[in-house]
């Protein structure tokens, strides 16, 4: 059973997050450290999370749990609801959970399709130096000193994407028959002045 979309989902950027690797990068699994702007506490299999506002609260505690590797061993967050092994966690209101328990979504998952195909084109052709290209435009040429497999590999996703993003320009009802202006955006519709169900919907 797949859980109902919100009008407006909170996204995940917009809570604080809590990343494991920063941690260990920072020697936090190594000894016990503390990061006292973060209220943060770490320990070799545990973190202490103490509340930003309340000090009187009670702190959380959430596992660490260690996987073995090829090469040495990863630490992992163990989410106190799902208890699944996790690399981010994220504060909803009082309490730190991984993304699916905080009901958190992603920037791509509030988007149409037709809006992440269009985003997608835009930072492939910034990557390749062109900043106001659209997708139907003439593709940009190989940068310099970039490797011709790495163009042709750009090119071809470049074309796959745009092409999609065009057949759903063409083939979309609510984009047909539609007028521009002079910046490209789709003008409104006028209402059909010869459609009697116009006037008695305006009645």
């Amino acid at each position: 059973m797949r859980r109902p979309r919100f009008t407006h989902p909170v996204t995940a950027d917009h809570r604080r997050e809590i990343d494991i690797r920063v941690l260990t990068k920072a020697g936090a699994f190594k000894r016990p450290m503390r990061f006292p702007f973060q209220r943060i506490e770490t320990a070799r299999d545990h973190i202490t999370l103490f509340s930003l506002g309340n000090r009187q609260r009670p702190p959380q505690i959430i596992a660490v749990q260690w996987r073995p590797m090829t090469f040495g061993r990863k630490p992992f967050f163990i989410c106190p609801r799902c208890h699944a092994r996790r690399v981010f966690l994220y504060f909803d209101t009082l309490q730190a959970y991984c993304r699916v328990c905080a009901d958190l979504w992603y920037w791509c998952q509030r988007k149409h399709r037709r809006t992440r195909l269009l985003h997608r084109s835009h930072k492939l052709r910034l990557a390749l130096g062109d900043q106001f290209g659209k997708p139907g435009d003439q593709f940009p040429p190989r940068p310099y000193l970039q490797k011709r497999t790495r163009y042709r590999r750009t090119i071809a996703a470049l074309k796959h994407i745009e092409q999609q993003y065009l057949n759903i320009i063409a083939t979309d009802r609510r984009y047909l028959d539609r007028e521009r202006d002079e910046l490209g955006r789709y003008l409104p519709r006028e209402p059909n002045t010869n459609d009697p169900s116009a006037d008695d919907l305006g009645a």
